[in-house]
Formats: C-alpha cells, structure tokens, sequence
C-alpha cells in the first residue's frame, strides 16, 4: 500500500520511526523500551511509575509524583542477532532453492520524550511521545523462506496528552487519549516458475525458462500503507502506606486501517496477467489491548523492590488481511496468537546521595500457539530479561539513567504454510537474543 503525501509531523514520525528494526522486544511486536530509567529493573515497576515524566507510558496516574515540571528524553540502543539455524522450504510442484537468510535483525535507535507539569495541588497535565508497537525483519535476497516474506516493516507512534487528579491524599486516577500513526511495508518473492506451470504447464514454461523454485524465476510484491486512529488509556495509583504504593492501568486497541497500494514486478512471461496487476490495497491492523499492574515497596529508605504483571490481548491479532482491487482473492495470513502475561521483579538501591544501582529479571511469553502459526515476518519466540542499570543526580534538577538488558530467546520452531493458490511450506528452527542499552536524561523545574 503505497504511502500517501504526509504532514511535516507524519515525516518528522517516519524519520524517528525509521530507526527501528530486529524483532520487536516484547511479546509479539509491542515495545517495552519506553524509557532508560526502568530498563535497569526490567520494567517490574511499570505501573507505579519511578518519579519521572517518562513513567507516563506505563500509568497515567503516576504524574502524581511528579511536583513542578518535569521533562524527560532519551534513546534506547537495540541489537538483534536473529537466525534461521535450520531449514526447508517445498512446495506441491517441488522443493524451494535458497539460502538460510543470514541475521534478519539489525541494529536500532528507539526514541522517547516526555513533560508533566502540575497544574494545582491535585492536578497534573503530560505529553509523551512514544513508539509502542513495531517490527523490522529483512532476510537476504533469494532465501528459501523468500515467499513467505523478504522484508517486513510495522512502525507506530503513540502521541499521548494525559491528566491527573489526587482524588485523596493517597489515590490518584489519571487518563489520556492515544493519537497513534501507523505506517506498515512488507515484501516476498513469488514463486513465478510454479505460477507458470500451473497456469500454462512445465512445456511451455520450460521454453520461457521459468523454473520452479528457482530465484531467477522468481517475481516479487511490494505491499504498504499508513493510518491515524485514536484510542485511550486510564490508570490509577494507590499510596496505601508511606512505604507501599500500587497501580493498575490499562491501554485500549486500537484497529488501525491501512490504505495504500499493492506493486508487483513479475517475469515478462507472466507480467501481463491480470493476477499480478497493481493496484490500490486496503488492510486491517488490530492493535491490541494491555493491563499492567505494579507493586512498589521501600524496604528502606535507600532499598526499594517492584512486582510487576503485564497482559496483553494478542487474541484480537487473529489474521493479516490485505483487500486487493480487480475482484482477486485477498492475500491472507491466518495468525490466531493468544493473550500474553508477562511478569517482572526489579528493584533499585541508592548505594550514595547522587548514586542509585538498579536490576531486574522478567519472563515474557510469546502470544504465538505453535509452530504451525509462527511467520517468517515475525518467528515470536518466549524470552527472559536480565537487566541492570544506574542512575545519578548531576544537580538537585538534573539527573542521567542508564540501562542494559540482554534478552535470551527460546530457540522455536517453525512449520508454516502459505496460504496461497500455490501453498508454500517452510520448517526449521529459529534462534536469536537481543542487547538493548539506553540512556536517559531527566529535568525538573
């Protein structure tokens, strides 16, 4: 679907956006790595915020311990080794040539910027802007899982202007409206010496040198579009003693409709056929719902630990659809992923007045069922984090955060199969682990 003319703010989107890449790094393709200060405890304290602005994206209701302004801006580095180990591909007229597709990851700036500013004793108002969903998978040209995809993009920003209000001392509630842009490219092979023989037979595709299988053969699609929409997210957070604080949010879905085009490049021999004519393209990308919810506890004044759980509703994530124009069939790919529940413990120590030492652990299960449904565009796979991070007050309204987290991924297996008019099978084995180091600097005024 071909990207329709953009705003300076949907260009300026796109530049940011365009620095990610590798497999998304939470469950299925949501982005955890919304600021540095809590990569360092893995995120455990999602929901009841670090006393920050860039906590917005986790709680809403967290600005409520924010006094003043505050602002906050940082990037997260991400490295992303990601490999099919082992593998075949065939189809109903014979095997696949190809190559394994070398490291489908690369490595990636992710953005995130924020401000809270109070109001009133009770009030609070924030902005952030924020990258919560995303996936960048490129294999080399000619693999042997090349018509399941080549070269898949998925980039949204989430801009997120929020309020707060104390309603006592102790419970804070907090809500905001999700303007997001989303923007979605993805490219595959087609297998046009198998399209030759089933339409024409092997004879005549014989002397057009058209061989199944084969790379030389091959034709390609280019499929991309964008979208705005809108949802909302809410939150609350409870200081129930002077030591223990809870919250609890909660982040709508959000379906996004992406128009655009669909561009084919096909043999001279089959170019002309009306199965592979361009043109405009329509598909639905069905955001999911989340929930997540924190405990904090201060063991001591220097000594403070979270449990965090995150659910997401991968279940809305059920099928790729892409509406093609002529009257021909829609390109489908049948995902049916189920709900995610990922669960963290982290914690953060100040070992002097300027200087806090923080780490955290979290297990994050994939939203995909099995074998059967896992993609090349994205081979899900369930994780481990291990994180450690520091933090430093430069001055009494300046502080800096770093964070570093490796994430080991589950070796998982693939047996997918193309839903197509010539169905394509690929099986083998993925592995893959992932290095994320941020930095984050933070200002109160």
């Amino acid at each position: 679907m071909k990207r329709t003319p953009k705003s300076s703010l949907a260009a300026a989107v796109s530049l940011a956006t365009a620095m990610m890449a590798g497999q998304a790094h939470a469950a299925g393709f949501a982005l955890m790595e919304q600021n540095a200060t809590d990569l360092g405890q893995a995120y455990a304290n999602l929901a009841t915020g670090n006393g920050q602005s860039n906590a917005i994206f986790g709680n809403p209701a967290s600005m409520a311990l924010v006094d003043g302004t505050a602002v906050s801006g940082g990037i997260n580095y991400i490295d992303v080794t990601f490999e099919l180990d082992q593998g075949a591909a065939a189809s109903p007229i014979g095997p696949i040539n190809g190559g394994l597709g070398g490291n489908a990851g690369e490595s990636a700036l992710l953005p995130n910027a924020s401000i809270v500013h109070q109001l009133g004793e009770k009030t609070r108002v924030g902005l952030a802007l924020s990258v919560p969903f995303g996936l960048s998978t490129e294999y080399d040209e000619g693999w042997l899982g090349r018509y399941h995809g080549v070269e898949s993009h998925v980039e949204v920003l989430d801009i997120n202007p929020v309020i707060s209000y104390d309603l006592t001392p102790r419970f804070t509630v907090g809500a905001g409206i999700n303007v997001q842009y989303a923007q979605a490219e993805l490219t595959s092979a087609i297998d046009g010496g198998a399209a030759c023989v089933a339409a024409q037979g092997p004879e005549t595709c014989t002397q057009l040198g058209l061989t199944p299988g084969d790379v030389d053969s091959d034709g390609h699609v280019r499929i991309d579009g964008d979208d705005w929409s809108v949802g909302y997210n809410l939150g609350v957070l409870w200081q129930a003693t002077d030591r223990t604080r809870f919250g609890l949010s909660y982040r709508s879905g959000i379906d996004h409709k992406l128009q655009g085009d669909v561009d084919y490049e096909m043999p001279p021999a089959l170019a002309g056929s009306p199965a592979f004519a361009d043109s405009a393209a329509r598909a639905g990308l069905d955001l999911p719902p989340s929930m997540a919810a924190s405990m904090t506890h201060a063991f001591s004044e220097a000594l403070t630990g979270s449990l965090g759980l995150l659910w997401t509703g991968w279940s809305s994530f059920d099928e790729l659809r892409v509406e093609q124009g002529g009257g021909r069939d829609d390109l489908l790919t049948t995902e049916n992923w189920d709900d995610a529940l990922r669960v963290a413990v982290g914690g953060e120590w100040q070992v002097a007045p300027r200087w806090t030492l923080r780490a955290g652990t979290a297990y994050d299960p994939t939203p995909v069922p099995s074998a059967e449904y896992r993609t090349t565009r994205l081979p899900d796979a369930d994780r481990i984090w291990s994180s450690v991070g520091v933090g430093y007050e430069m001055a009494a309204n300046w502080s800096v955060d770093l964070g570093y987290t490796h994430l080991w991924l589950n070796d998982s297996r693939i047996d997918n199969t193309t839903e197509s008019a010539i169905p394509n099978r690929l099986t083998g084995e993925y592995s893959g682990e992932v290095d994320i180091l941020g930095v984050q600097l933070n200002a109160r005024f």
